[in-house]
């Protein structure tokens, strides 16, 4: 009634494709005149790519020019939720002749800055049609202007207020008041 498997029956194995080894000279010349002609998958990706070379001028640009396609691409990094690389083409850039020079605040967003350079400059470059266009980055120090410093303990806090009204100390005195609690 049951059929019980038979270890002596022949094992089934999946078939393999089987390699041929030439016996003369011109048959293995003639193997390997066959797969040169024969195109391999990255020479058909290579002749199907095609690429569109567009020749740039040298135009002249000035500061709206650059404000406003800096706009376009921060709108684009946006759609993208780049944030990192936001902050960094938010900081205040200088412009020379031919040069943008972003002025960053730290290494992280020089980091964010150069991993989207190259992408950047292409962009640039094809907005304002000037292909002699440079960027670049540069980390600045931390303003020491006394208006522009962070404010992160309440003695720093009150000290500055302090510096803009002076009655403050007349207050502090009548009430007793402490600015560490």
């Amino acid at each position: 009634m049951f059929k019980e498997a038979n270890p002596f029956a022949a094992k089934k194995t999946p078939v393999q494709k089987t390699v041929t080894i030439p016996t003369s000279i011109s048959a293995a010349k003639k193997n390997l005149e066959e797969k040169q002609k024969a195109p391999t998958t990255s020479e058909e990706v290579k002749k199907e790519a095609v690429t569109v070379v567009e020749k740039l001028g040298n135009d002249e640009f000035d500061k709206g020019d650059v404000d406003n396609a800096l706009s376009e691409i921060i709108e684009n990094l946006k759609s993208r939720g780049k944030s990192i690389e936001l902050t960094a083409l938010k900081q205040p850039f200088e412009l020379t002749e031919n040069s943008i020079t972003f002025k960053l605040i730290g290494e992280i967003q020089e980091d964010a800055f150069q991993k989207i350079k190259p992408e950047l400059l292409k962009t640039f470059r094809q907005k304002l049609n000037n292909a002699s266009l440079t960027l670049a980055a540069e980390i600045t120090e931390e303003s020491e202007d006394p208006s522009l410093r962070k404010l992160y303990t309440n003695s720093d806090k009150f000290a500055y207020l302090l510096e803009k009204s002076p009655a403050l100390k007349e207050l502090q005195k009548r009430f007793g008041l402490e600015t560490d609690f």
